[in-house]
C-alpha cells in the first residue's frame, strides 16, 4: 500500500517530466498550468524572473533550436521538490541571443531543481553549461 509521502513523491517525478515535455510540445513555455501563481525561475547567475519573463526567454531559445528537446537523464523527487539533470538536443538553425544560425548540432547539460508547493512548480533554479553550448557553436575556443 502506497502512502501519502509515497503517492506525492510519484507526483513531483510525473509533474517534473510534464513540465519539461510541455515546453518541447509547446516549443516554448514553461506551460503555466504547471506553475504556481508566483513562480519564479533562477536561470545561472540571473535575477530571478516570473513565469513571463522565462516564457519569452524560452520562445527565444526555441527560435534559435527549434528542433530542441529535454533528454532527462536522472530525475530525483522528494515532498516538495525534484531534480533533473537533463540534456538538450537541437540544431543551432535561427538566430540566439544575436549569434547568426550555424547550423551545428548540440547538447547542452543543465541541472534544474524544481520547488514544488500544491501541485505546481513554485520555483525553478537552473544551471547550463552555457560555455559547452557556446563552444559546440563556435563562438568560443
Amino acid at each position: 500500500m502506497e502512502t501519502m509521502e509515497q503517492t506525492r513523491i510519484a507526483a513531483n517525478e510525473a509533474l517534473a517530466r510534464a513540465f519539461f515535455a510541455a515546453q518541447d510540445r509547446l516549443r516554448g513555455g514553461p506551460d503555466a498550468t504547471l506553475c504556481a501563481a508566483e513562480y519564479r525561475a533562477e536561470l545561472g547567475g540571473n535575477p530571478p524572473m516570473p513565469l513571463e519573463h522565462h516564457q519569452g526567454f524560452a520562445l527565444t531559445f526555441y527560435a534559435g533550436f527549434p528542433d530542441m528537446q529535454h533528454e532527462i537523464i536522472a530525475l530525483f523527487a522528494t515532498e516538495s521538490a525534484a531534480a533533473v539533470r537533463f540534456v538538450l538536443h537541437g540544431t543551432h538553425t535561427g538566430t540566439l541571443f544575436g549569434i547568426p544560425a550555424t547550423g551545428r548540432a548540440v547538447q547542452i547539460t543543465a541541472n534544474v531543481l524544481l520547488h514544488i508547493r500544491d501541485g505546481r512548480v513554485e520555483r525553478l533554479q537552473g544551471v547550463f553549461d552555457e560555455a559547452g553550448m557556446l563552444r559546440q557553436l563556435g563562438v568560443l575556443s
